[in-house]
C-alpha cells in the first residue's frame, strides 16, 4: 500500500532556499482572454508568453521581483514559505487601454546588481539624497533600472555622486554605460549645474538553476481586465515549498 510520507523541515529549506533565493522573476501582463493554459500541452507556455501585451501600451511595463535570505520563513503546515511580494502595474492615463487576462511570472536575467563610479556628472548639485530615478538611455537594450543618488561637496566632481540601486531592471549586461539626463535632474535641483550624469553597469544576474524567459507560474483573472484613467492593477505573490512524498509498503 501507498504510505503518506512528510520531508523533514532542513531539506525542505533547503530547497527552497537553493531554488528561489537570489532569484529575480518578472511579472508580466498576458492577453489572451479566450486562453486556458495547460501545462501539459506542447508549446503551452511559448503559447502563454506570445500574448504578452506589448511593453510601453498604455505605460506598460514588467514588474520585477527578488527574493533573499530574509524573505525565507519558518516551517510550518509541511512547507516553508517566502514572504509575500507585490507587483503593480499601472495605467499611464493615456488613451490606449491596458487590456490583458492573465498575469505570469518569469525567470529574469540582466537585473543589474552593482553599478561602477561615475564616469560624467553635472558641474554642480544641491547636496542631498534623491530617490528612485529612472534611468534614461543606455548603450544596451536593459531597461527598468532605477537608482538613489546622494551628493556631497555641491557635486563638484564626479567623485561627489554617490550611487545605489533601487530598482534592478532587467537585460542589461555588464559594463554597459547608463544616463540620467539633465533635465531629469533638473527636475529634482532645479539650479542643478551643467551636464547629464553617466555611469556604468558593473554586474549583473542570470538565473543559476533556470533558464531566462522560463516560465515560472502563471494565473487567470476571473475576467478581462483593461486599465484606463490612470488606474492600477497590483498583484501579490505567495510562494510555499511543501515536502510531502509517499512510499510504498
Amino acid at each position: 500500500m501507498t504510505i503518506a510520507a512528510k520531508v523533514s523541515s532542513t531539506e525542505v529549506d533547503n530547497i527552497l532556499r537553493d531554488r528561489y533565493v537570489d532569484q529575480y522573476f518578472e511579472a508580466r501582463l498576458i492577453n489572451l482572454p479566450a486562453y486556458n493554459y495547460d501545462p501539459t500541452v506542447a508549446g503551452a507556455d511559448a503559447t502563454l508568453l506570445a500574448g504578452e501585451v506589448a511593453l510601453g501600451t498604455g505605460g506598460y511595463a514588467r514588474a520585477v521581483i527578488s527574493y533573499g535570505s530574509s524573505d525565507v520563513g519558518n516551517y510550518a503546515d509541511g512547507g516553508v514559505p517566502l514572504n509575500q511580494k507585490a507587483t503593480v502595474f499601472a495605467h499611464d492615463g493615456s488613451g490606449t487601454p491596458i487590456a490583458f487576462s492573465h498575469v505570469a511570472l518569469v525567470w529574469s536575467d540582466g537585473n543589474a546588481l552593482t553599478l561602477g563610479a561615475v564616469t560624467a556628472a553635472p558641474a554642480s548639485m544641491a547636496d542631498a539624497t534623491y530617490t528612485n530615478i529612472p534611468v534614461d538611455t543606455t548603450t544596451g537594450s536593459g531597461v527598468g533600472l532605477t537608482v538613489d543618488l546622494t551628493v556631497a561637496n555641491s557635486g563638484a566632481a564626479t567623485t561627489d555622486y554617490a550611487l545605489t540601486i533601487n530598482r534592478a531592471g532587467y537585460g542589461y549586461v555588464a559594463l554597459d554605460s547608463v544616463t540620467i539626463n539633465n533635465a531629469t535632474l533638473a527636475g529634482l535641483d532645479p539650479a542643478i549645474g551643467a551636464g547629464d550624469l553617466t555611469f556604468p553597469v558593473s554586474t549583473v544576474h542570470t538565473p543559476t538553476n533556470a533558464t531566462a524567459g522560463d516560465l515560472f507560474t502563471v494565473v487567470k483573472t476571473s475576467n478581462a481586465v483593461s486599465l484606463v484613467a490612470g488606474n492600477e492593477a497590483a498583484f501579490y505573490w505567495n510562494v510555499k515549498q511543501f515536502g510531502f512524498y509517499s512510499t510504498a509498503a
